[in-house]
């Protein structure tokens, strides 16, 4: 299992290039070439998912529904 510190790392990495505008990525021992920033911002999402079990708490989530009258 991947240790908190390093998802944070990689966390860290990842959101670094996000704001750089870079889609390739060096984490460790890998490097990883993201198709989109909207790919990169999934990647995210989910590290900060696993962040959050990592350190016990529980995520919030919602749904959203909407309605037309067509």
């Amino acid at each position: 299992m991947i240790q908190p510190t390093e998802l944070q790392t990689a966390r860290d990495t990842l959101q670094r290039a996000i704001f750089s505008g870079v889609r390739r990525v060096q984490f460790t021992d890998r490097s990883v070439e993201y198709n989109s920033v909207d790919d990169m911002r999934k990647a995210l999402a989910d590290l900060d998912m696993q962040i959050a079990k990592a350190a016990g708490a529980v995520p919030s989530s919602f749904s959203l529904a909407t309605h037309s009258r067509e």
